[in-house]
């Protein structure tokens, strides 16, 4: 089967389920969890799905409660957002990028909790619009399909005018060599100005992303406060990671 018969496979699925994992695929289509994974991987830098931990879902469906079943929801992320939150205190100033974690930590705010949620991630915003005690600010600017954030001129100006006190910053990758890199330039360069306006910077990583490299690079490992991950801090795959200088959680 061809690539693009595979590709268009994967989109007629998710058009009439909304989510689907990477292992339900590979049967589908016959190949290999790898070829699958470059496959969603692909689709996502096309703009047409968002790539979840094992799995895809249709972007409209990032608007949906994770109460509500991001449907590939799994203890990875319910273990990062327990992390998280303890991050979380109250009459702060929350800087939040894009990304499904993100967007779950976000959702698992208390109710009790009363602080500024600073995004350009609307699905962040819209998760929490009826929180009863948490003041939204959306970034303006250029609202970029592909990855379902704003970015551009606007959003760098927005962010002059803010100081936060934690930034959690979403990343595709983590290495102890290479540092934090992701997928596009543009965002890269957000990315770090975010981290210059806030006092403190989280990268909370799934397993899949930690010793993997991409394209561009948005810090070194060392410029980090805090590294949020679902293992034990003691876990031999942070090894490399620890006594650096950063806090692993």
């Amino acid at each position: 089967m061809l690539k693009e018969e595979r590709q268009q496979i994967i989109l007629e699925k998710l058009g009439t389920d909304k989510k689907v994992t990477l292992v339900d695929l590979g049967q589908i289509l016959n190949v290999s969890y790898d070829s699958v994974r470059r496959d969603v991987i692909e689709l996502e830098d096309k703009g047409l799905l968002k790539k979840v931990h094992g799995g895809a879902i249709a972007h409209s469906y990032l608007s949906m409660k994770a109460s509500k079943g991001l449907g590939i929801v799994d203890a990875e992320f319910v273990t990062i957002a327990k992390k998280a939150l303890k991050l979380i205190e109250n009459n702060r100033i929350i800087l939040m990028d894009g990304g499904t974690t993100n967007f779950y930590i976000a959702e698992q705010i208390p109710k009790n909790v009363e602080v500024t949620i600073v995004t350009n991630n609307p699905h962040i915003a819209t998760a929490l619009a009826e929180h009863p005690k948490i003041e939204i600010i959306l970034l303006g600017g250029s609202f970029y399909k592909r990855y379902q954030i704003t970015m551009g001129s606007k959003t760098i100006q927005d962010l002059e005018n803010i100081q936060a006190d934690v930034y959690f910053m979403g990343t595709n990758s983590i290495s102890y060599e290479s540092g934090l890199a992701i997928r596009h330039f543009e965002e890269s360069i957000l990315k770090q100005k975010m981290m210059s306006i806030s006092r403190k910077t989280v990268a909370c990583v799934l397993e899949e992303k930690i010793n993997r490299e991409e394209n561009y690079k948005v810090c070194d490992f060392e410029d980090l406060d805090y590294l949020i991950t679902s293992l034990s801090p003691t876990d031999e795959l942070l090894k490399e990671f620890r006594n650096k200088g950063v806090e692993v959680i």
